[in-house]
C-alpha cells in the first residue's frame, strides 16, 4: 500500500510539472455574442490613419471594422501647405475649408469615405487646425518678430490674410501679435512651437469661418473632431484672455449636428501636460482631452517585472471617460528613434483597451521615410491589437475590477450576462507551462483564449492560463477565434518579377487564387511564397486571399502593378499627365547639393531624371510660368511637392506617383 502511495504521489508531481494538472471540468456558457462596433463613437476605439488618404481608409474600411476599430482619425482636412507634400505641411493650413488640393484627396472622396464608413458602423473623425496657420519658412518674421504668415494663404482666406497686421476691412486683427503676453497669454497669445502665426482666435470673423469648417465636414459626414493644440486656444474661463470661441465654433457644431444626425458629436482636444494657471476642467465641459502621460508610466513595467506599476499609473482626471491615450502620437514616433516592437505596443495597448470609460487612439505607422499617402504598417489589424479591441466593443459598458497576482495584471470585466478578463503576465513567460492567477471576480467555468482558442478554466476564483510567448491572454466565454494573415507586401509596384511571402494562422480553410478565377485556388499549408510575374494581366496581379476559422471569414484582394522602367535615369511613373503638360511648371530639388532645376526628360509620360551624384531629390509643382528666384534655395512658392526620393526608394531606380 505504501508503494502504491509513494507511485500516485511520484505520477501526480510528474503530471504537474509538465503543466497536466487534472483541472475540474464544466459544461461551456451559453454565448449568443456576436463581435460588432458599438452603437456611439464614444464607446469606441480609434485608429489614428496617419498619412493615409481618404482612399486609402475607404479600401481598408472592411479591414478596420474587422480590428474592432469604431473610429478612424484622419490627417487634418484643410487646405494644407505645398498640397500636403510632408506630413508636418497639414499642421500649416491655408483655409478654414476641406482641402481642394491635398494629398488626402478631394472634398468628394472625404464625402465617399464616411458614406462607406456608414455601412461598416465606423465613425469618421477629422483633425482640425484653428489655433495656427502657415508660415512662409522656419525663420521668417514680421517687424514685431512674429511669424510671418504664408501669401499662400491670401488665395484660399484673403480676409484672414489682409487683416493679418492691421485691420483693413473692418473685420479686426486676425492673427496675435502679443508676443510678450505673460500669465495663460503665454500659451494662447503667441505659438512658441514652432515659427507658426498664432490666430487670433477671440475675432469674430476668425470663429465664423472655424464654425464654416465644421458644418462643412458635418456635411460630408464626419461624425467628430480633434482639436490640434486645443491648449493654445483660450477658454471663457481663461484668467487673463477669455474668449467665447469654443461657444461660437464647437457649441454651436454640436448643436448643428444633432439637429442634422440626432447624435452627438464626439470631440476630444490635443492638451498635452496641462494647461499653464488654468485649469482641466475649462476644457472638459467642451470636449474630452488627451492624456499623454498615462501610457508613459507604464513604460517601465517589463523592465522591472512588475505589474503593480500598471495599477499605479495614474490618469490626468479622476474620470478616465473624459481622456483620450494612446500608446504612442504621431509626434512621438517622428521625434524619437526608440520605437517599441508591434507586439511591445500591442501589449500597452490591451491595457488601454480594458479600461473602462478610457478612449484610446491606435498609432498606424508612417512609413520610415514618413512619405504621405503609402501606408507604412499594417500592424492595426493584427490579432494581437484586434483581440484587445473586441474585448473592449463586448465589455465596454461593463463593471471593471483590476488587481495585480505577482507578475500578473488582471482586468476583470463583469456584466449580468457575461464575463471576461484581460491578463497580462509582465514577467517570464514559459509557454510550455500553465499557471495559476487569481482572478477574485470571475464565475467558475470555461473561457477562451481569444488569440489561440485554447481553454483557460476558472474555479476557485483562479484562472488556468498557458500563454503564448507574448504573454497576453484575453480570455472570454467565446470559442471562436479569428483566422490571421501576415503577408510581406501588398498593393505595391514592381519592375521583373516580385515574390509575396504569406504566413497563416488559425485557419480551417486557406487558399489563394490570381485576378478573379477562384477555380485555380492554391490552398495554403502555413506558409507560401507567391511570384506575381506570371500572372501579370495587362501589367495587373489581383491576388485574393480566403481564410476560415468556424464563421469568422477573412477574404482580401490586394493589387500589384508590374512596370516597365526606361533607360536613361531614374524613373518617375504614374504621374498625373496636367503636371507634364502645359498647366503647371515642374522642377526637381535635389539634395546634396540642395538645387532647382530642370534637368530631367519626359519621355512616354515618364520623367526621368538624371540621378548621378544625388543623395535624394523630390519632384515641386509650380505655377506656370513661374521660375525659381534662387537656385540654391528653397522656393516656398511651390503648390505641391512629392516626398524625398532616397536611400532605398533611390536605389531601387523608380517611384510610382500614381496617387500624386
Amino acid at each position: 500500500m505504501k508503494r502504491a502511495i509513494c507511485i500516485l504521489l511520484a505520477l501526480l508531481i510528474s503530471l504537474t510539472a509538465v503543466g497536466c494538472v487534472r483541472m475540474p471540468e464544466f459544461e461551456d456558457f451559453e454565448d449568443h455574442y456576436v463581435d460588432s462596433l458599438p452603437d456611439k463613437a464614444e464607446d469606441g476605439l480609434t485608429l489614428h490613419a496617419f498619412n493615409w488618404t481618404y482612399h486609402d481608409i475607404l479600401i481598408n474600411l472592411e479591414n478596420i471594422a474587422n480590428a474592432g476599430f469604431k473610429n478612424v482619425l484622419t490627417m487634418p482636412v484643410q487646405q494644407p501647405k505645398s498640397g500636403g507634400s510632408a506630413w508636418w505641411a497639414f499642421y500649416q493650413p491655408l483655409s478654414f475649408s476641406i482641402g481642394d488640393n491635398s494629398a488626402l484627396g478631394s472634398p468628394e472622396e472625404l464625402a465617399e469615405l464616411c458614406s462607406e464608413a456608414d455601412k461598416y458602423g465606423i465613425c469618421i473623425l477629422a483633425d482640425i487646425v484653428v489655433n495656427h496657420m502657415a508660415t512662409t519658412d522656419d525663420e521668417g518674421k514680421e517687424e514685431d518678430g512674429t511669424p510671418t504668415v504664408s501669401p499662400a494663404v491670401a488665395e484660399y482666406e484673403p480676409e484672414l490674410y489682409n487683416n493679418r497686421n492691421e485691420d483693413v476691412d473692418g473685420i479686426g486683427l486676425t492673427f496675435h501679435h502679443n508676443k510678450n503676453a505673460a500669465g495663460s497669454g503665454a500659451e494662447t497669445q503667441y505659438y512658441a512651437y514652432g515659427n507658426l502665426p498664432d490666430l487670433n482666435t477671440a475675432n469674430p470673423y476668425v470663429q465664423e469661418r472655424v464654425l464654416a469648417l465644421l458644418k462643412e465636414c458635418i456635411d460630408a459626414g464626419v461624425d467628430g473632431f480633434r482639436f490640434d493644440a486645443a491648449k493654445h486656444v483660450e477658454t471663457a474661463s481663461d484668467p487673463d484672455y477669455p474668449s467665447d470661441f469654443w461657444e461660437n465654433t464647437l457649441e454651436k457644431a454640436k448643436e448643428y449636428y444633432r439637429d442634422k444626425t440626432g447624435k452627438e458629436l464626439y470631440v476630444y482636444g490635443e492638451i498635452l501636460n496641462s494647461p499653464s494657471g488654468r485649469s482641466l476642467d475649462a476644457y472638459l465641459q467642451y470636449m474630452r482631452i488627451t492624456d499623454d502621460g498615462f501610457t508613459a508610466q507604464l513604460k517601465n513595467v517589463f523592465a522591472t517585472k512588475k505589474a503593480s506599476g500598471i495599477l499605479d499609473a495614474q490618469l490626468k482626471t479622476g474620470d478616465a471617460s473624459q481622456l483620450i491615450a494612446w500608446v504612442e502620437s504621431h509626434d512621438e514616433y517622428v521625434t524619437t528613434n526608440t520605437h517599441y516592437s508591434d507586439v511591445r505596443v500591442a501589449k500597452y495597448w490591451s491595457i488601454i483597451a480594458a479600461k473602462k470609460g478610457l478612449g484610446g487612439l491606435y498609432l498606424a505607422r508612417p512609413t520610415e521615410e514618413l512619405t504621405v499617402g503609402t501606408i507604412g504598417s499594417y500592424a492595426f489589424e493584427s490579432e494581437y491589437v484586434a483581440v484587445s479591441n473586441r474585448f473592449h466593443n463586448r465589455f465596454y459598458d461593463a463593471d471593471s475590477y483590476e488587481s495585480v497576482d505577482g507578475t500578473y495584471y488582471v482586468n476583470e470585466r463583469i456584466k449580468p450576462d457575461d464575463q471576461g478578463a484581460l491578463i497580462l503576465n509582465v514577467g517570464d513567460v514559459d509557454p510550455e507551462k500553465t499557471v495559476k492567477v487569481a482572478v477574485p471576480h470571475l464565475e467558475d467555468g470555461n473561457y477562451y483564449d481569444a488569440l489561440t482558442g485554447s481553454k483557460v478554466v476558472v474555479s476557485n476564483h483562479a484562472a488556468h492560463v498557458q500563454f503564448e510567448a507574448n504573454g497576453m491572454a484575453v480570455i472570454t466565454r467565446s470559442k471562436d477565434v479569428h483566422p490571421e494573415l501576415t503577408i510581406s507586401e501588398r498593393d505595391c509596384s514592381f519592375v521583373g518579377d516580385k515574390t509575396v511571402s504569406l504566413k497563416t494562422r488559425n485557419c480551417d480553410e486557406a487558399y489563394y487564387y490570381f485576378n478573379g478565377d477562384a477555380s485555380g485556388r492554391q490552398t495554403i499549408d502555413g506558409t507560401a511564397d507567391i511570384a506575381l510575374a506570371d500572372h501579370a494581366a495587362n501589367g495587373v496581379v489581383d491576388l485574393t486571399v480566403y481564410l476560415r476559422k468556424g464563421v469568422n471569414v477573412f477574404e482580401q484582394t490586394f493589387t500589384y502593378r508590374q512596370l516597365e522602367l526606361l533607360s536613361g535615369g531614374f524613373n518617375v511613373l504614374g504621374l498625373d499627365q496636367k503636371y507634364l503638360n502645359d498647366q503647371y511648371e515642374l522642377y526637381i530639388w535635389s539634395w546634396n547639393p540642395g538645387r532647382w532645376s530642370k534637368d530631367y526628360e519626359i519621355r512616354d509620360g515618364v520623367v526621368i531624371v538624371n540621378t548621378e551624384g544625388m543623395t535624394g531629390f523630390l519632384i515641386a509643382v509650380f505655377e506656370k510660368g513661374y521660375q525659381v528666384k534662387d537656385p540654391n534655395s528653397w522656393d516656398s512658392a511651390v503648390i505641391k511637392q512629392s516626398s524625398d526620393i532616397k536611400g532605398d526608394l533611390l536605389k531601387q531606380g523608380f517611384i510610382d506617383l500614381s496617387g500624386f
